[in-house]
């Protein structure tokens, strides 16, 4: 913001940052205004406005160029999964900004040039998010002095309506479930509201079968199959279980053991593994959801639906919004309002049949 020092009567000495120059070091420039103080601050406005930003020109080079760096600094500061989705969409951005100057970039110039972007909606969103927090790790860096990304429009993603089953529905498949090698973790996607990954994560440590919870750590992720943190502190959570489920986990239990030599070390090991030790597969899951709905007579859904369909019982037997994004680990209400809301209060909310109470 501008400063404005009274030099006299009626006249004033107005300083404004510009930026810094080539070394870092911050701009400033002066003007001796002779007028009234309301007068003086008019044209310090119009000064800030007006004076081009400077910038260092020779920390920052293209905005190409940047990416290419910025992806080597945040190397190790990131999941492999994320630093692999920074790769892929920097690599679909540089031939439409290598040209592009850092020095004094624009919303205008960037929207301009992301405009040869091609693809699918989520997909270009998404590119458009990595590029949003590129630049502003460029800004705490002291490379630019404002985000240019703070006018950028990011492309629409059409709005997916979710999908739920029935009361008679969710019967009928966890029913259809029991004849199925994977059917426990059906059956705790349905029972918790829970991700996969964050199923797949769960070690017997993490089970309390007496108290009849299920507390959230981890992840399993889908793609490595090795274990990793939850998406955000918030989706650390506890779960309630059912009776059923709980009967079902201890049966699970004791066949495991007895499939072993040695005992499982202290609660350590993972409640679900694929034969080499390590999570699941993601395919073998799935492969067996579709099992189960074929088996059950039942249009497909997506894993994720089970997590949908929680979302939506818990919600139709009159629990808050706060209540149920505590139990998905959602970080705001907003989150489950947008994504639930419209479902419950067009009537397609569960009613339920597993009641974590």
């Amino acid at each position: 913001m501008a400063q404005i020092r009274r030099r006299g009567p009626n006249r004033y000495l107005i300083t404004v940052y510009v930026g810094r120059d080539a070394q870092g070091k911050k701009v400033f420039e002066n003007e001796t205004f002779y007028g009234t103080l309301p007068e003086a601050r008019q044209r310090a406005a119009e000064l800030e406005i007006g004076k081009r930003k400077k910038g260092p020109r020779k920390l920052a080079g293209t905005v190409g160029e940047y990416l290419e760096t910025w992806l080597k600094k945040v190397e190790g500061t990131v999941s492999r999964r994320t630093q692999e989705s920074y790769a892929y969409h920097v690599k679909k951005m540089l031939p439409l900004l290598n040209n592009l100057q850092l020095y004094n970039l624009t919303a205008y110039e960037l929207q301009g040039a992301l405009a040869g972007l091609t693809g699918k909606p989520k997909t270009l969103k998404g590119t458009y998010g990595v590029l949003k927090t590129a630049l502003r790790q460029a800004v705490a860096w002291g490379l630019l002095n404002t985000d240019p990304t703070a006018g950028l429009k990011s492309p629409r993603v059409p709005r997916r309506e979710i999908t739920v089953l029935t009361r008679e529905e969710l019967q009928r498949l966890l029913e259809a479930a029991r004849e199925y090698k994977h059917h426990l973790i059906i059956r705790l996607l349905a029972a918790t509201g829970a991700r996969l990954g964050e199923i797949l994560g769960l070690s017997w440590r993490d089970l309390d079968l007496e108290k009849g919870t299920a507390t959230i750590r981890r992840a399993a992720d889908l793609r490595y199959r090795e274990l990793k943190e939850t998406k955000t502190s918030s989706s650390q959570r506890t779960l309630p279980l059912d009776p059923e489920t709980v009967a079902l986990l201890k049966d699970f239990k004791k066949a495991q053991g007895k499939g072993k030599v040695t005992a499982l070390r202290k609660g350590d090991a993972l409640v679900f593994t694929a034969p080499d030790g390590r999570p699941v597969r993601e395919m073998a899951v799935r492969r067996t959801l579709n099992r189960i709905l074929r088996t059950a007579g039942l249009d497909h859904i997506r894993i994720h639906d089970l997590r949908h369909t929680a979302a939506s019982l818990l919600l139709e037997h009159g629990f808050s919004l706060a209540s149920v994004a505590a139990f998905l680990g959602h970080s705001s209400t907003a989150t489950t309002a947008s994504i639930y809301t419209h479902a419950v209060r067009q009537g397609v909310g569960m009613n339920g049949v597993l009641n974590p109470n």
